[in-house]
């Protein structure tokens, strides 16, 4: 056992063994002493709640000073700097692409969302057929 602030504690939770009011006694004695000890405890850590709603609002005015600035610049940063196109328009060249195996729909060559690619592959077969 070790004491903490003059009071021993225990693991025990039930009273021990004796008449009936004995362990009635004790039980509410433990009780008495677990509330005793709570009260305690949130006396030292409690602060009023208009201290907390001061807290709270300093927090609040902190993160918009710091996240205006940053949203701020972010978007500066965005609208001044032009990224570079992912693909130029037009064909790709030979080397770009190559494949193992064909896609699995009608226009093996064609990407799939890759429109004018179908446009012209289904004119040519349209053509092929017309003149077969």
């Amino acid at each position: 056992r070790v004491a903490t602030g003059g009071q021993r504690r225990s693991a025990q939770t039930i009273p021990r063994l004796g008449t009936e009011e004995e362990m009635k006694a004790e039980a509410v004695a433990q009780l008495r002493a677990r509330i005793a000890r709570q009260k305690e405890i949130e006396s030292k850590t409690h602060k009023p709640m208009s201290e907390e709603l001061d807290e709270m609002w300093k927090w609040v005015k902190i993160s918009i000073m710091v996240a205006a600035p940053v949203s701020v610049l972010a978007c500066i940063k965005d609208v001044l700097t032009i990224e570079h196109d992912h693909r130029k328009p037009g064909p790709e060249p030979d080397y770009m692409q190559i494949r193992t195996k064909p896609f699995p729909w009608e226009c093996e060559n064609c990407a799939l969302f890759d429109l004018g690619c179908w446009k012209q592959c289904r004119a040519e077969k349209a053509a092929e057929a017309a003149g077969n």
